[in-house]
């Protein structure tokens, strides 16, 4: 029997872009990742039913609708084991704690149960499927709370496989979520206060979550990604070491161009490394010089989100311009720049706007960057241009907040 109590969520985090430290951070170099104004969003919503209780998921961001039955069959998945060198019993609070690759076989197991044709469908509709799973069971498998009949719908504004972080931010809605509606359906959290919004301790389990699930979808992640969507504003990473978030208030307003050109991340990356086994000294010294760029724009970015810099936010937000300038040229002297992206960035400076490249380059997107004093003919003239040329352009703002409670 189930009982008339039921709860709805709703949550949304923003996608990301990489500001600085594109392939220099493969190198052991700094990178800066923002949050993007552009956002997923979730909502679960608990229903009573007649007969057998069920999952309903909508995903139409990937093209699926999918009943998931929660008959005894899934109890096998609700009892996630902790990795073998830890002792103890696993919480939900200890995603980094998890047997990952045993808990995922489970969710792989089942899914092929219920799902006979699970091995046709398309790799984002899997992934979306395994991820799903892995956090639902992984969650719940550790409480004794009664799971309910559920819809779960999914909306984004994100480019899916446009580097903008949209797997990211659809597995911290997604844990967020989940987390949110364990504590509705329990009162026993000691860090918790339903009439708030996610404490930092909460974002820290939710952005672990993530990251076991772009392990799922990408297999070795930086842990940038699932870090920028959770928290918002600004993340700093660098290679070996954890994310680190830089809490700021930034509102960077900028000009997101897609190039239309697709590109393979993999392959960008190889054309660097065997670049650099040619010229080891050369590109070691443009990798240095992006490290310099990246650490000298967070100081810059320090300085315009800490709102006490009015009397010289048109200096800054010109030396914010010529770290990007000059950080696309390094790039682009490592060959990953594209054609396309080059008539973006004619078109910008033309109007004395700089422009660089974000993520692997060799197509993908370009940002232009929009200071507070730039006219509005200004960006209306070189959004039109763009659109002429045959680019998609979007505006929006950078450096936005991370996992929020829809209320």
């Amino acid at each position: 029997m189930f009982g008339i109590d039921t709860y709805t969520v709703s949550v949304s985090a923003p996608g990301k872009v990489i500001l600085h430290g594109e392939h220099s951070v493969v190198y052991g170099k700094t990178a800066i990742a923002v949050s993007l104004g552009l956002r997923s969003s979730i909502v679960i919503k608990e229903v009573n039913t007649i007969g057998e209780p069920a999952v309903h998921i909508h995903l139409p961001c990937v093209g699926l609708q999918e009943d998931i039955p929660l008959t005894p069959t899934i109890q096998s998945l609700f009892n996630p084991q902790l990795s073998p060198s830890v002792s103890g019993k696993f919480s939900w609070r200890l995603p980094d704690k998890l047997d990952h690759d045993t808990h995922l076989k489970k969710v792989e197991e089942f899914l092929h149960k219920i799902r006979p044709n699970f091995d046709s469908l398309p790799n984002n509709q899997k992934n979306s499927l395994r991820s799903f799973l892995y956090v639902f069971s992984g969650i719940f498998g550790s409480t004794k709370l009664q799971v309910k009949s559920m819809d779960i719908s999914m909306g984004s504004e994100l480019t899916i496989g446009a580097g903008t972080g949209s797997s990211a931010s659809f597995a911290v809605c997604l844990a967020g979520a989940l987390i949110r509606l364990l504590k509705l359906k329990s009162s026993s959290y000691e860090f918790y206060d339903q009439s708030e919004d996610f404490t930092l301790k909460e974002k820290e389990i939710v952005s672990e979550w993530a990251y076991n699930c772009e392990r799922i979808m990408h297999g070795t992640p930086s842990g940038i990604d699932n870090a920028t969507c959770t928290f918002g504003s600004l993340v700093s990473f660098k290679k070996g070491e954890k994310p680190r978030f830089v809490d700021i208030r930034l509102n960077l307003k900028i000009l997101l161009v897609d190039s239309r050109v697709s590109r393979e991340t993999r392959a960008l990356v190889v054309k660097v490394a065997t670049l650099r086994q040619q010229n080891r000294e050369t590109v070691d010294n443009i990798l240095a010089a992006m490290d310099n760029i990246a650490l000298t724009a967070l100081q810059v970015l320090e300085k315009i989100g800490s709102g006490k810099c009015e009397a010289d936010i048109d200096s800054d937000y010109q030396h914010l311009a010529d770290l990007w300038d000059m950080n696309h040229c390094l790039l682009s002297a490592l060959g990953v720049s594209h054609p396309a992206l080059e008539r973006v960035r004619a078109s910008a400076r033309a109007r004395g706007l700089a422009c660089k490249l974000t993520g692997a380059g060799g197509g993908g997107y370009a940002m232009i960057l929009i200071p507070p004093a730039t006219p509005r003919t200004t960006v209306d003239s070189l959004s039109g241009q763009l659109l002429e040329l045959g680019f998609k352009v979007t505006e929006t703002r950078l450096g936005g907040p991370g996992l929020t409670l829809e209320m």
